[in-house]
């Protein structure tokens, strides 16, 4: 890992150190570039020292060029061994507090031991005391609960007999109101039995005129209804006859003015 970290620097001063260079390449080269063209101009009659000059300027800016590609090639290497080196801190830094915790824990585990031992010590002595304590209440009132339920039973033994006494002198009673509310029922029903009986005896009796009223207005209906069928075959007949009844007028009226006529001749 030392040897890896090593290397990674040195890659990093690497890097540095070429972009220094490219810089310090390009800062020189600038006015070189500025120079050119007043050497150009100066020069102009001169064929041989224009194109050293055009030369001069294809080989720097090729230089250029190269020290660029070279800087992007290099930068995600350097990128990557600074990450590294930033991830390796951060690992150590973060083992050094886990360190530091765990020996505070260590520090720390025989005071919360002591602790904890004397409060399960306080705790099992305490116990028995008022274990104690409880039973030694329990057998004071123990009498008094005894008593307490046995006066608890007695009332209400007492309540049960009362209630039986009070059902026994109320019985007679209730069994007079029951037959008389049986009497009263069946008289009721006796009742409603002979109205029942009267009123289909009166629908017995009515039955006769009821239907001879029926059979006559039954009969007054047919006699109607034949009736309106005779008004209508007259009328029928009457409308048939009209045309030959009228011809024959005609014929008549003709042949009475033909004689009217000759006796006037």
């Amino acid at each position: 890992m030392k040897k890896l970290t090593v290397l990674a620097l040195s890659a990093v001063f690497g890097l540095s150190s070429a972009a220094g260079f490219a810089a310090q390449a390009i800062t020189a080269s600038a006015p070189a570039a500025k120079v050119a063209p007043a050497a150009k101009k100066a020069d102009k009659k001169t064929p041989a020292k224009i194109h050293h000059a055009k030369k001069a300027e294809k080989v720097t800016a090729s230089a250029q060029k190269a020290q660029a590609a070279k800087a992007e090639a290099s930068a995600p290497a350097a990128k990557k061994a600074h990450k590294h080196v930033a991830k390796k801190h951060a690992a150590k830094k973060e083992a050094s507090a886990q360190k530091a915790q765990a020996a505070k824990s260590d520090a720390s585990a025989p005071a919360k031991k002591a602790a904890k031992k004397k409060v399960g010590v306080k705790k099992h002595a305490s116990a028995p005391a008022a274990q104690k304590a409880q039973a030694a209440k329990a057998d004071a009132s123990a009498p008094k609960a005894k008593k307490a339920k046995k006066h608890a039973a007695k009332k209400e033994a007492s309540a049960q007999k009362a209630q039986a006494a009070k059902a026994d002198a109320s019985a007679p009673v209730a069994k007079k109101a029951h037959k008389h509310h049986a009497k009263k029922h069946h008289a009721a029903k006796k009742e409603a039995s002979a109205a029942q009986k009267a009123q289909a005896a009166k629908a017995d009796a009515s039955a006769p005129v009821a239907k001879k009223a029926h059979k006559h207005a039954a009969k007054k209906h047919a006699a109607k209804k034949e009736a309106s069928a005779a008004q209508k075959a007259q009328a029928a007949k009457t409308d048939a006859s009209a045309p030959a009844a009228k011809k024959a007028h005609k014929h008549h009226a003709k042949k009475a003015h033909k004689a009217a006529a000759s006796a006037a001749k």
